[in-house]
């Protein structure tokens, strides 16, 4: 193995320790809010693809966004944590989206 070849190994292994997500979670890791852990929980949820997040309605996240919350919060009874959490996910469709378009743009100027 070349040294141009170690370079792209090595550029690889750090975007997925940065985001401390395996290499099937990178994608969803670029989006504003999701860690390694909301990622493995979206994609565990049926939200497999940066696609399928940017096109989700953010009232469909809730149940994941509480999910990985931590367990030491009452999130049954509170609204306003509720509240908290659609308004991240409404941030959270919207960077997917940002990412999903600067993808296509790039796809269609190759």
């Amino acid at each position: 193995m070349g040294w141009d070849m170690l370079a792209v190994v090595l550029d690889h292994m750090r975007d997925r320790l940065q985001a401390g997500a395996r290499a099937d979670l990178l994608e969803m890791a670029q989006v504003a809010y999701v860690k390694s852990r909301t990622a493995r929980l979206l994609w565990e949820n049926g939200f497999k693809t940066l696609r399928a997040l940017a096109e989700a309605d953010p009232k469909d996240l809730l149940p994941v966004l509480m999910m990985a919350q931590p367990r030491n919060i009452d999130l049954q009874g509170s609204q306003r944590i509720s509240a908290k959490l659609l308004t991240k996910a409404e941030i959270i469709v919207g960077s997917a989206n940002k990412i999903w378009e600067s993808q296509l743009q790039l796809e269609l100027e190759e």
